[in-house]
């Protein structure tokens, strides 16, 4: 019998600070890269939480990964479907689209956090050769991605927060919602 739900949950929360502390670590300890690996698998697991808390919306989204037709499972989502189901959903929007150069007066935290993403993912070999040329992650790129996950954070309490004034209107109001529709 699998676990349920809620303790996946937190599961994923304990693992959010696990990752939040040892990106600081790595961070203190002038260890960049790992640094902003940790740091984006933080953004992943706040993300993946964010879906949980919001199953039937991000299930539903257009840009929801497929397989074979299907939906997957959610925690078989990547950084990179989290991040399009919450541009999507306005959970992280963006002002830029994949194909735009960068251009910070339309950037938005949706567009920074695939920033995070793109630097996280130096961890494979091939990417870091092809994109840094000889560069090295440094304590300006870990700075910017720990940044850009303590906004994001924010940004996504703030909307589970909207959420759940929502709730409380709607069942205030007579509203038959539950909490799993949330």
């Amino acid at each position: 019998m699998g676990e349920s739900e809620g303790v996946r949950f937190n599961k994923l929360r304990r693992l959010i600070s696990v990752y939040w502390q040892e990106a600081q670590k790595c961070g203190e300890s002038k260890a960049f890269l790992a640094g902003c690996v940790m740091i984006g698998a933080a953004l992943e697991a706040m993300l993946l939480a964010f879906a949980m808390c919001h199953r039937k919306e991000a299930l539903s989204a257009e840009k929801a990964p497929r397989k074979d037709g299907r939906v997957k499972s959610l925690r078989n989502w990547s950084l990179r479907d989290l991040l399009a189901v919450a541009d999507e959903l306005g959970w992280l929007p963006s002002g830029l689209s994949p194909r735009d150069k960068w251009d910070e007066a339309r950037a938005e935290i949706g567009d920074y956090a695939e920033l995070v993403r793109r630097i996280r993912n130096f961890v494979h070999p091939a990417c870091y050769a092809s994109e840094l040329s000889g560069e090295q992650i440094t304590d300006r790129h870990w700075e910017f991605c720990f940044e850009i996950l303590c906004r994001a954070s924010d940004y996504l309490l703030a909307k589970l927060g909207g959420s759940i004034r929502e709730e409380l209107k709607a069942r205030s109001a007579g509203g038959s919602h539950t909490l799993k529709d949330v």
